[in-house]
């Protein structure tokens, strides 16, 4: 969502002339989707495209008003349209931003989400949420085990957008420059440039989407074609006129785009890269065919709900996903459908109380009224710079308070629980990871290439063994190398199909664990190998896990969406690999997952709720494990199932908390000190080498 929801108007006196009620529609149809897809509303999967809707709408009206200014009076006045966005915008995002402030700090725990809360509060009052969550996107995206983090996540859009305000001038000035000085029409100049970055812009997002992702997702650079399509529509439409049954062809186009890619969901592996072409062409064929007289289009955008949610979908993006996120952290747990979608109404209400109130207050809406408070240009934007300012003190503010505050007995101890998670050599991970991101193995013990090996290897569920594995083998003659990375489970991938394979390093990590255990077996070491994963997630089955939960939440381009296919072969086939190079094998059988974070839970008001039901647990399993058993088939000798839930879990229930130890640090994986403590599971693997 971009502040393009922000702009059914933006002259100071708007005519009905002027007005277009079906961009309105446009804004408020995007907004329903978005709302949906951020609530996790069955139906909605697709419905992410919106933003980019809103990013090609913010081009084309911001580029058309600026260039309807210097065509009536040939010159732009940049004070007052920097005055006219620090009035429309300023005001509300200040109030949402205060309004966080303080429900986080009443809702939200100090050890970790009210910190983040705070910084990410600074950094929107700065207008760069999109670099700091560009920034923190690892911790942010992979081990989320605190309810409440990423409350302000939503304000990377709004920071683009702002980024590209800040930019636009830029290129009309030089346009303008270079149309004086040869003697050539600005537009013809405008177009050609805009024409050229957006190819420009589209490189980048390609080329990232493979190298950085996240860079691809957050920066405007990659971003910057959505913009710039809009602004070169806004230059087109100005000089060619379509004939109406044209525009009505357009709009059907535009409308059938939409429809298609929310009921056949577009891929989001690497988004946006060229993806974001398809809702991009969809927005400049709906805006082209109202471009003149009615269509039927701009007759299904008229539709009185669409246009006045369209009126107020600034506000309502900017509340929307601060309560969804603290209504999780409220539940630790992502609350059920009704309360998802009972927040994003509350959004809704709250969005048409700062429309009246707070926007209204210093925005005029129309019809040639003016805003209740009103400031010279230069006032306006001073007013507003300082009141931002501000407001980033008060998140500075609110940080050192919420640190204050994680120095007490409860939350030392909390965090400290939240912080039990395996520790890997420094030589094996970056500072900032807690699991390798990187292929390679990783040397557990001082390695002698005499002694047997144990290689334990998969994603994050073999990475929590690893604290079991180095008790059973401590004092032993046996080395113990991890090839662990997040959301990389063990695989045989295709390596004919190597270059187009995506996610690069889990693949490559996977090349070069097989490697490793066919270079031991060839030169006949003993070597014995575990396998673990979250079977489940990469099966399909478990859609509301914390992975898939997390990537829907944060917006951005779900990984599992890159594994799956890889995952459907490949994992079979390194059964089959493993099974013909006759090496012994144990796998670690599915783990119970809890409905909260234990540390959270167990220290919070309902600690009764922090276990899992094990009769659940058990049918949730079930397929998967008989998955899992038909791969150990194909096995020599007699493959173990490391099945740890017989100590998480009695009849009744899978504890979150069992004989004083705090079973798990998150939801789903299991702390360091109950690893410890499984060390059992894994004398047998040990013993069989000894």
């Amino acid at each position: 969502m971009s502040q393009a929801t922000a702009e059914a108007v933006d002259a100071p006196k708007r005519t009905r002339l002027n007005y277009r009620p079906d961009i309105d529609g446009i804004r408020g149809a995007a907004a329903i989707g978005v709302m949906g897809y951020h609530a996790n509303v069955p139906g909605f999967e697709g419905t992410f495209i919106g933003l980019d809707l809103f990013f090609v709408l913010s081009g084309f009206v911001i580029a058309n008003l600026l260039l309807n200014e210097y065509d009536r009076t040939g010159t732009i006045k940049w004070g007052a349209f920097y005055a006219r966005r620090a009035r429309r915008l300023i005001p509300a995002k200040i109030t949402m931003l205060l309004g966080v402030l303080i429900l986080s700090y009443f809702l939200l725990t100090p050890v970790g989400a009210q910190q983040e809360t705070a910084r990410s509060v600074a950094a929107a009052a700065g207008f760069v949420s999109n670099i700091f969550f560009w920034q923190i996107s690892g911790e942010v995206e992979y081990f989320a085990h605190q309810p409440g983090t990423g409350v302000l996540l939503h304000t990377w859009s709004l920071s683009v957008e702002e980024q590209f305000y800040l930019i636009l001038p830029v290129l009309l000035i030089l346009a303008l420059l270079l149309s004086r000085l040869l003697r050539f029409d600005v537009r013809r100049i405008l177009l050609v440039a805009c024409l050229g970055l957006t190819v420009g812009s589209v490189y980048l997002a390609v080329s990232w989407a493979e190298s950085s992702p996240q860079a691809a997702y957050y920066l405007p650079m990659s971003r910057a074609y959505e913009f710039l399509l809009g602004v070169a529509l806004s230059l087109i439409v100005a000089k060619v006129t379509l004939p109406r049954w044209f525009r009505e062809i357009l709009g059907v186009v535009g409308l059938a785009i939409v429809v298609y890619a929310v009921i056949f969901p577009l891929s989001t592996i690497g988004y946006p890269n060229t993806t974001a072409l398809v809702p991009c062409a969809a927005a400049i064929a709906l805006v082209w065919a109202g471009c003149g007289s009615e269509t039927l289009a701009t007759k299904v955008l008229k539709f009185p709900p669409f246009v006045g949610l369209g009126l107020v979908s600034y506000g309502w993006y900017l509340w929307h996903w601060p309560l969804l996120v603290i209504g999780e952290s409220v539940n630790l747990a992502p609350p059920p459908l009704a309360i998802r979608i009972g927040l994003v109404l509350l959004a809704l209400g709250i969005a048409l109380l700062s429309y009246r109130y707070v926007e209204g207050v210093f925005y005029a809406r129309g019809g040639g009224s003016t805003p209740s408070i009103s400031f010279k240009p230069r006032n306006a934007i001073l007013i507003g710079v300082t009141a931002m300012g501000l407001v980033a003190a008060l998140g500075g503010g609110a940080l050192a308070v919420a640190r204050d505050q994680a120095t007490s007995d409860k939350w030392t101890q909390v965090q400290a629980q939240l912080d039990d998670y395996p520790l890997m050599p420094p030589v094996c991970v970056k500072r900032e990871d807690l699991i390798p991101q990187r292929p390679g193995a990783c040397n557990l013990t001082a390695f002698d290439a005499d002694r047997p090996t144990v290689v334990l290897w998969g994603d994050s569920h073999a990475w929590m063994m690893i604290p079991a594995a180095r008790a059973a083998i401590a004092n032993r003659d046996v080395n113990l190398v991890a090839f662990v990375m997040g959301s990389c489970p063990p695989m045989d991938p295709d390596r004919s199909a190597r270059a187009r394979a995506r996610p690069l390093d889990c693949v490559v990590n996977n090349e070069l664990a097989l490697d490793y255990v066919t270079d031991l077996v060839d030169r006949g070491r003993s070597v014995h190998v575990v396998l673990g994963a979250s079977w489940e997630i990469y099966r399909g089955v478990e859609p509301g896990s914390l992975m898939t939960r997390r990537a829907t939440e944060l917006g951005q381009p779900r990984y599992l969406d890159s594994i799956l296919p890889l995952f459907e072969k490949g994992t079979p086939r390194v059964f089959r690999t493993l099974g013909g190079l006759g090496v012994p094998v144990d796998v670690i059988a599915p783990t119970a997952e809890l409905p909260r974070s234990a540390p959270l839970c167990l220290s919070g008001p309902r600690p009764y709720s922090c276990d899992s039901v094990a009769a659940e647990i058990v049918r949730s399993e079930a397929s998967t494990r008989f998955w899992l058993a038909g791969q150990m088939g194909r096995l020599a000798g007699k493959p173990r199932l490391i099945d740890v839930n017989k100590t998480i879990c009695d009849d009744v229930y899978c504890r979150a908390e069992i004989d004083g130890t705090i079973a798990f640090f998150d939801d789903d994986h299991l702390s360091a000190s109950m690893s410890r403590s499984l060390k059992n599971y894994f004398k047998p693997t040990v013993d069989s080498l000894l």
